[in-house]
C-alpha cells in the first residue's frame, strides 16, 4: 500500500493561460467547436476529478504542523518536519508562501486523500476551496503549485537546450501573461524567429499562436504559412490554411492541394515532444500535469478553414473546378487523414459537392460517438492523478502520435460494448488504410 502522509491544506492559486488565438469563421462552427471542446474536457477530466470526485479515504496520521516537503515523500519513519529541513523550498518567498500555508490551516470539513504518482497518497483537510480549484496548482503549494513550477521550469530549460523543434516547444511553454504586453511581443518575435529557423511545418503551426502579439498580425500568418507548404508539401492541411491565410494565392493552392498526398494534423504533437524530454527524475503526476499544459496548447488551434475549398468546388449542377479534384480531396480528408476534424471536413464537402445522403448520414453518426467519447484514455476517478491514470495517459499520447487520433478513437469504440459499436458504423470512407502518424 501506498504511504500515506497529512498535511495541512491553504489557499490555491490557479494558473491563468492567456488566449491568443483568434476564431476562424467555418460552416459548421458548432459542430467543429464540439472537437475542441471535448479536447479541453479531456484535459480537465484529470484535474478537475481531484477535486470534486474524490471521496474522503483513511484519516491517516495526525495533522502535520510542518509543511509536507515539495517533490519527494518522506522515507521510512522520517518526521515531516525533518523531512521538510533536507528538502527546503527554493528561495524565500516560497518558503514565505509554506509558512503561510502551514499557519492558514483551518478546521477541515473532512479528510480528502490525493494518490499523487510518483509520491504516494496525501492527505489533506477538504475544505470548499481545495475542491473547488480545478487545477494541480490547487493542491498544497509543497506538493502542488512549487513542484509544478519548478518542473516547467526545468522541462523548459531541456527543451530549450535541444533541437530547432524542441527549441518552439520550449517558447511555448514561457508564454507570459496578459499583464506584461512587452513582454508578450518579444515572446512572439523570438516564438516566430525560431520557427522559420527550425523549418519543422509542426513547430511553425504552434508559432502560429504568437501572431496575435506581433505588429502585423496578418503578415505574420501569412509567412509561416508559406513556410509550412514549403516544408511538407504533401500535407494538404497546408495548402487549406495559406488559401486562407493569403487569398492572391489562391490558384498556387490549389495546384499544391491537388498534389498533396494527406491530411496530418498531429494533434497532441506538443505533449508527445513535452513527455519525451521531461526529465526522468520529476515526479509522474508532474509529468502528467505538465502533459496536460501541453494539451491545453494542442486542442486550442483553429478548426482548419473549409471555405477555401467550398468557393472553389462547385456545388451540384454549379460550375466550377472539375468535380474529380473536388472529389479526390473529400476522400482524402476521410481516407488519409489523422484527425476527427479532417473527418467532419470531409463529410461537410461530400455534402456540398452532392454525395449521396446514405454515406453522408453513416458518417455523422460516426462522428458523433467519437464526439461522445469522454476521455480518450482510462482514467481512474477515484485517482486521477494516480499511476493507472498517468501511464493510460502516456500511452494515450504516443498512440495518438503513431497512429493518429482518428485510428486509436475508432480502436476505442471498437472496444466498447456491441450496442455503442453499432449505433456508429463506420463508413466505407473510412475503411480505407489511414497514414500513419507524420514523422517526428
Amino acid at each position: 500500500m501506498a504511504p500515506v502522509h497529512r498535511i495541512d491544506s491553504g489557499e490555491h492559486i490557479d494558473r491563468q493561460r492567456p488566449a491568443g488565438e483568434r476564431a476562424v469563421s467555418a460552416r459548421s462552427p458548432r459542430r467543429r467547436a464540439a472537437i475542441a471542446a471535448g479536447g479541453v474536457a479531456v484535459v480537465a477530466l484529470l484535474v478537475a476529478a481531484a477535486w470534486w470526485g474524490l471521496a474522503p479515504r483513511d484519516a491517516g496520521p495526525a495533522r502535520a504542523e510542518t509543511p509536507f516537503p515539495w517533490g519527494r515523500a518522506p522515507a521510512g519513519n522520517e518526521p515531516l518536519a525533518q523531512a521538510a529541513a533536507a528538502a527546503p523550498l527554493p528561495g524565500a518567498s516560497d518558503a514565505a508562501a509554506a509558512a503561510a500555508f502551514a499557519a492558514s490551516a483551518a478546521a477541515p470539513s473532512g479528510p480528502v486523500a490525493f494518490d499523487l504518482c510518483g509520491l504516494g497518497r496525501i492527505v489533506v483537510p477538504g475544505r470548499d476551496t481545495d475542491r473547488e480549484s480545478g487545477s494541480l496548482a490547487g493542491l498544497p503549494p509543497p506538493v502542488g503549485r512549487l513542484p509544478l513550477q519548478e518542473a516547467l521550469a526545468r522541462l523548459a530549460g531541456t527543451l530549450a537546450a535541444g533541437d530547432p523543434k524542441q527549441r518552439v516547444a520550449a517558447r511555448m511553454l514561457r508564454q507570459p501573461g496578459d499583464d506584461d504586453p512587452a513582454a508578450q511581443a518579444a515572446w512572439a518575435r523570438g516564438l516566430v524567429a525560431d520557427a522559420l529557423a527550425s523549418r519543422d511545418a509542426q513547430a511553425l503551426r504552434w508559432a502560429g499562436a504568437a501572431c496575435p502579439f506581433v505588429e502585423d498580425e496578418a503578415q505574420c500568418r501569412t509567412r509561416l504559412a508559406r513556410a509550412r507548404v514549403q516544408a511538407e508539401p504533401a500535407n494538404a492541411l497546408h495548402w487549406l490554411e495559406w488559401a486562407h491565410e493569403e487569398p492572391a494565392a489562391a490558384d498556387a493552392a490549389w495546384a499544391g492541394l491537388q498534389r498533396a498526398q494527406y491530411w496530418r494534423e498531429q494533434p497532441l504533437g506538443l505533449a508527445g515532444v513535452l513527455l519525451r524530454a521531461v526529465p526522468t527524475d520529476i515526479a509522474p503526476y508532474l509529468q502528467s500535469a505538465l502533459a496536460v499544459e501541453a494539451m491545453a496548447h494542442d486542442v486550442a488551434f483553429p478548426a482548419p478553414p473549409l471555405s477555401p475549398l467550398l468557393e472553389r468546388c462547385p456545388a451540384r449542377g454549379a460550375a466550377g473546378a472539375p468535380a474529380a479534384a473536388c472529389e479526390r480531396l473529400a476522400r482524402l480528408l476521410l481516407e488519409r487523414s489523422d484527425s476527427v476534424q479532417a473527418l467532419m471536413l470531409g463529410r461537410e464537402l461530400g455534402e456540398h459537392i452532392g454525395w449521396p445522403a446514405e454515406p453522408l448520414t453513416r458518417l455523422e453518426r460516426e462522428i458523433d460517438a467519437l464526439q461522445r467519447q469522454e476521455a480518450h484514455w482510462t482514467v481512474d476517478e477515484q485517482r486521477p492523478l494516480g499511476c493507472a491514470t498517468v501511464e493510460s495517459q502516456r500511452s494515450h499520447i504516443a498512440a495518438v502520435e503513431r497512429e493518429g487520433e482518428l485510428a486509436v478513437l475508432r480502436r476505442n469504440l471498437a472496444s466498447l460494448p456491441a450496442p455503442a459499436v453499432a449505433a456508429a458504423p463506420a463508413p466505407a470512407a473510412a475503411q480505407a488504410a489511414a497514414p500513419a502518424a507524420a514523422p517526428r
